[in-house]
């Protein structure tokens, strides 16, 4: 994995043994997003609801660790099945909520790979953007074993 994080931003950047489609669907479809994004012992994503169109709504809910409940949500920006994919992001779970913006760009190999880049930029607070780091690690390590 390829990291590159700044005052402000994330990118992360993984090859995955899948084609771009399925790892689009992965991310936007939520029958599949439930079933991988979470660990047990960590927290685990329940619910999700998309209107998966620029402009439209996202949504996903689910508990921690000790059960209790978080909710994340952000509206879509920019949709290109299945290349891009990029939204807002507000989380509940640290009191300090705060908007950012997650974009994953995929390219497809000639091998059957795809190079995921993921980039969640608009912190504002260093310890937030350190600990969404540590997550965005974790959820492609998910992602990679889903689709793989």
């Amino acid at each position: 994995m390829s990291v590159t994080d700044s005052a402000n931003e994330i990118v992360k950047e993984i090859t995955i043994n899948a084609p771009a489609t399925k790892i689009f669907a992965a991310l936007t479809q939520p029958d599949q997003l439930t079933q991988w994004w979470g660990e047990d012992g960590l927290y685990h994503t329940e619910h999700m609801v998309v209107d998966l169109r620029v402009g439209g709504a996202w949504r996903t809910t689910g508990k921690s660790a000790s059960g209790a409940p978080f909710s994340v949500e952000g509206e879509y920006t920019a949709i290109e099945p299945p290349r891009l994919l990029e939204y807002t992001w507000r989380h509940d779970w640290d009191g300090r909520p705060e908007q950012t913006l997650v974009r994953y760009e995929l390219t497809e190999g000639a091998n059957g790979t795809t190079v995921v880049r993921v980039r969640h930029s608009g912190f504002t607070n260093v310890d937030s953007r350190s600990n969404h780091s540590e997550g965005w690690n974790r959820v492609l390590g998910w992602l990679t074993n889903f689709v793989e």
